[in-house]
């Protein structure tokens, strides 16, 4: 005899709360399903989507597999998980019950076999694959019992040409020189052993005052070093690109080292962007601040987002969106 929990019955009556909504493969068919994306912000490569799939039989049948078809293979980490979430109405946890037998992704398909259940909300994670950048990808929801199935399409995402670079450093007088084009920091001395003083962009300085006592802090310099900002920095030989930079109060949530993505600095802000004629230099920088950043040769846009800043240590660590123009 099949067991009905409170639970399934819970998701049954939402799925059919949902069914005037929900896309179906048969009007008449008693399997209903509902989709809801869970994860926020703009699709970029290497993150994860997560979408929460919802099915209900409303004639007892129970449901024997899901299946999803994504527009493109997903990285490591693409596949319906085995156990589904929910909210106890006793206590108010959160708390996760089995859903699936097996599980399987090759290629574009993902699958579950369900557990003995006539509704469930299945629990499907998509990492996005250098593949699909720049392309528009879509996913198809498909749901199966012994009597019919039930199908859903997601709607169509494009995904970002924006990549996200985390967990970076520059320290004066050490690793103080960057590169937009490799993202990585370096000494004047490797700098001139490897014959990069072309690809430095900005050099990182700090200082409590300059000139005549007017703050400076934490600052980045292009290698140009119109203002004589860098004295007494040694600048590598060779270099010296004049990389536009301007200061620029964006909160970004995906650049953060913790919180939730909310809020974030998108690719059409960074197209949209003027930097023609600002400034090549950004100074008293801190914690929580940005610097919007084009390279001298025009290829890149970037935001810098400043995490955390240490006037002791004369350093600072930092996230960056970068944006290819051509």
């Amino acid at each position: 005899m099949k067991k009905i929990s409170w639970f399934s019955l819970y998701l049954l009556l939402y799925a059919v709360a949902v069914a005037f909504c929900s896309s179906c493969s048969d009007d008449e068919s008693p399997l209903r399903n509902d989709l809801l994306r869970k994860d926020v912000g703009p699709v970029l490569v290497g993150n994860t989507l997560e979408f929460a799939y919802a099915i209900g039989s409303t004639d007892g049948t129970p449901i024997k597999a899901v299946e999803v078809t994504a527009s493109f293979p997903g990285a490591e980490g693409t596949g319906i998980a085995m156990n589904s979430r929910y909210t106890n109405p006793d206590n108010g946890e959160e708390e996760e019950v089995r859903i699936a037998t097996e599980t399987s992704t090759e290629g574009t398909v993902s699958k579950a076999y369900i557990v003995d259940t006539v509704a469930a909300t299945i629990r499907y994670f998509y990492v996005v694959p250098e593949a699909a950048r720049g392309s528009k990808i879509k996913f198809h929801f498909r749901s199966i019992t012994g009597t019919g199935e039930a199908t859903v399409q997601s709607p169509e995402y494009t995904v970002s040409n924006v990549e996200i670079f985390k967990n970076l450093s520059l320290s004066s007088g050490e690793r103080n020189c960057f590169s937009l084009e490799t993202m990585q920091s370096y000494s004047v001395t490797q700098v001139e052993e490897m014959g990069i003083a072309g690809k430095i962009d900005f050099i990182y300085t700090y200082k409590p005052t300059m000139g005549s006592g007017w703050s400076f802090a934490h600052g980045l310099v292009s290698p140009s070093n119109e203002k004589g900002y860098l004295y007494p920095v040694e600048i590598p030989s060779g270099a010296t690109n004049r990389t536009l930079m301007e200061k620029r109060y964006w909160p970004d949530g995906q650049l953060k080292t913790s919180g939730v993505p909310t809020i974030y600095v998108d690719e059409i802000d960074l197209r949209q962007a003027a930097l023609d004629g600002v400034t090549a230099h950004a100074y008293e920088l801190g914690q929580y601040q940005g610097v919007l950043i084009k390279s001298h040769d025009g290829k890149y846009i970037a935001y810098l987002y400043i995490n955390e800043t240490s006037s002791n240590l004369k350093r600072m660590s930092f996230a960056i969106k970068r944006l290819t123009l051509k």
